[in-house]
C-alpha cells in the first residue's frame, strides 16, 4: 500500500511539473536581410499567395505542386475561422497556400515570433527555417521562436500552409526587441 501511494504521488508530481513547466523558446541566428534591399517604390503591400485546391496530409506535399493559382495578397496573417473561406481563397476546405514576400525587421536585437496554424505549416525568415508543424492538427501555437537580427532591413519570408477540412487558422505574431508585448505582425511590416 505504501509503495502504491509513492507511485501515485510521483506520477502526480510529474504531471504538475509538466503542466507548470515553461515553454522553452527555440533560438535562430544567421539569417540575412535581402541584398540589395528592395526599392520601396517597387513593393506591394502584404504577402503574395498562390493556392492549390487539394486535401493535403503533410506540408511537404505543397513543394511538388508548382506555382498554383494566384490569390489576393494577404495584408496580415491573422486568420482563424470555424467554417469560412481559408485566407483569401474562395473555399473553406482543401486549401494549400504558398505564401511569399518580405518582413521588415527594423532594428537589431531578438524578435520573438509565434505561429498559430491549423493544419500544417512551414516558415522561413531570411533563409532560416524557424518552424515546421507539418501534419493535420487543430489550432495550436508554436513555441516562442527567438530570431536574432544583427542587420536590420527587409528579410525574405516564406510560408507553406495547408488546411484540410473543418476549422482553419494561420497567424503570425511577434514581440519586437525592447518590448514584452506580443502582437500580430502588422501589415506595415509585410510586403511583396
Amino acid at each position: 500500500m505504501l509503495r502504491i501511494g509513492c507511485v501515485v504521488r510521483a506520477a502526480f508530481l510529474v504531471l504538475l511539473i509538466s503542466i507548470s513547466a515553461p515553454v522553452l523558446a527555440e533560438s535562430f541566428s544567421g539569417g540575412a536581410p535581402l541584398s540589395p534591399q528592395p526599392d520601396t517604390a517597387s513593393m506591394n503591400p502584404g504577402l503574395a499567395v498562390n493556392y492549390h485546391f487539394e486535401y493535403f496530409d503533410h506540408v511537404n506535399e505543397l513543394r511538388a505542386r508548382g506555382t498554383g493559382r494566384e490569390g489576393a495578397p494577404l495584408l496580415v496573417l491573422d486568420h482563424n475561422t470555424i467554417d469560412g473561406d481559408v485566407l483569401s481563397a474562395d473555399r473553406p476546405m482543401g486549401v494549400g497556400a504558398i505564401i511569399r514576400g518580405m518582413i521588415h525587421l527594423a532594428e537589431a536585437g531578438t524578435y520573438v515570433f509565434k505561429i498559430q496554424s491549423n493544419d500544417g505549416v512551414r516558415a522561413h525568415v531570411g533563409g532560416i527555417e524557424i518552424w515546421v508543424d507539418p501534419e493535420i492538427h487543430g489550432n495550436r501555437w508554436s513555441r516562442p521562436l527567438e530570431y536574432e537580427v544583427v542587420e536590420p532591413g527587409w528579410y525574405e519570408l516564406k510560408i507553406d500552409y495547408y488546411q484540410r477540412k473543418g476549422t482553419s487558422a494561420l497567424k503570425l505574431a511577434w514581440t519586437v526587441p525592447g518590448t514584452e508585448e506580443e502582437t500580430i505582425v502588422p501589415g506595415t511590416a509585410l510586403a511583396h
